[in-house]
């Protein structure tokens, strides 16, 4: 039996347009109440980077006006730790932190941090937030983070969304749905993230694994168009076509 699949939307990209119009918008805390409305149970935000005074401000006020879910995406560390204990969101996402110049590694190392990890989501959990873990869809990260007892696994589905040829394409795609279903095996959560459009959300909706689809600047971009509630009306509509089909 498909497990529902829920789609979570980061509002960053709408932060940054607002920052090049010096502050004049758009409003980030009506876009997620748009979007809550038109069905988004999950609302993202990511509080990196060289803007986090402004960050913190939009998801404490987040915080106090959504009813749905809110997702902190946050590196490990005491000081962003300390955000997530006065803020209070329902999960904290744990990435890389950016490097220089804005971007960002795909995902945390969980072999490589295991013991320091584990310390960090048990922190979370024992404050009772959820705690998801960005990783690359590697076979043996799943195993890794499975120890860190974290329960949301975050695939990053970055190569996969680039790929310029089919071979590759279909390479990384057996990669991403390998690991959604170790991790689902595993009794984790599966969420993909990186850069998804409505065809790759129609596409990843048809694995049983998956229980969340992030997305982000493409819903954004396109509501520029059609409006937010359109835009979410359209991926929602994408993840019910891909959930009626099979692999």
């Amino acid at each position: 039996m498909k497990q529902e699949i829920r789609l979570h939307l980061a509002l960053e990209t709408a932060a940054a347009y607002r920052r090049m119009g010096m502050g004049a918008g758009p409003n980030v805390v009506s876009l997620a109440l748009l979007a809550e409305l038109s069905g988004v149970p999950w609302i993202g935000y990511d509080v990196r980077g060289a803007q986090r005074e402004d960050a913190e401000r939009d998801v404490r006020v987040l915080r106090s006006c959504l009813e749905g879910q809110l997702d902190v995406a946050m590196a490990p560390g005491p000081d962003l730790l300390e955000v997530a204990f006065n803020v209070r969101p329902d999960r904290v996402t744990l990435v890389p932190e950016r490097r220089e110049g804005g971007a960002a590694l795909s995902g945390l190392d969980a072999r490589f941090l295991k013991d320091a990890l584990r310390k960090q989501v048990l922190h979370l959990r024992d404050a009772e937030i959820e705690v998801a873990v960005q990783i690359e869809p590697d076979l043996e990260q799943v195993k890794a983070l499975h120890r860190s007892e974290a329960q949301i696994a975050v695939l990053f589905a970055g190569p996969w969304v680039r790929a310029t040829n089919e071979a590759d394409r279909a390479g990384e795609r057996r990669r991403l749905l390998d690991a959604a279903d170790m991790a689902d095996r595993l009794k984790m959560g599966v969420a993909i993230a990186g850069g998804l459009d409505l065809k790759a959300v129609e596409d990843l909706a048809a694995s049983n694994s998956i229980t969340e689809l992030h997305v982000g600047h493409a819903c954004l971009a396109r509501s520029m168009a059609v409006g937010i509630e359109r835009s979410v009306s359209d991926f929602l509509a994408a993840i019910r076509r891909g959930r009626a089909s099979t692999l």
